[in-house]
């Protein structure tokens, strides 16, 4: 009876541990001049489409930067026009939203991929050199515990000059 106690709090406590990532330490990657910081939970994964994709068991994270050099006129932009641009260009049906004292915008979706539902926070960053859109997705169903981790982690991004490097 003792031995089925004690496995019975041990497995409570790896269940509480693992639903409050417990051991899953803060993680700062670097990429192309963008800094994240996430979980060690997240390892790198190399995409020939984007600039960056961090994967866990339960999230993905992916940033792609569009060089200033892309289209002439492109560093004239302001942010809210990047992100009315990318709204426009993927068919995505969002409001923009602004993250009181930060300098991002960001907007949500829902999309199917390989007939799975996902949730995309998607945020829009404008650095020295670039504009970035950085994505946070996870299942539909983890949609509501996952929004306020996304923000938390986008709150985290920097961009590095050539001057801090």
């Amino acid at each position: 009876m003792k031995k089925k106690l004690i496995a019975l709090v041990i497995g409570v406590v790896a269940c509480v541990c693992a639903l409050a990532g417990c051991g899953a330490t803060e993680k700062t990657f670097e990429k192309a001049g963008m800094r994240i910081t996430l979980t060690s939970a997240f390892y790198e994964q190399e995409h020939i489409a984007q600039t960056a994709t961090y994967v866990s068991s339960s999230a993905i994270v992916v940033a792609t930067k569009e060089s200033f050099t892309l289209l002439a006129g492109l560093e004239d932009y302001t942010l809210e026009d990047y992100t009315d641009l990318t709204i426009s260009a993927n068919n995505l049906t969002s409001d923009k939203n602004y993250r009181e004292n930060k300098d991002y915008i960001y907007f949500t979706y829902e999309r199917v991929v390989d007939g799975k539902d996902f949730f995309y926070l998607a945020t829009t960053h404008k650095s020295s050199d670039a504009f970035w859109l950085i994505q946070f997705a996870c299942n539909v169903s983890d949609k509501e515990s996952k929004t306020e981790t996304f923000l938390k982690w986008a709150d985290t991004i920097t961009f590095v000059t050539e001057a801090t490097v």
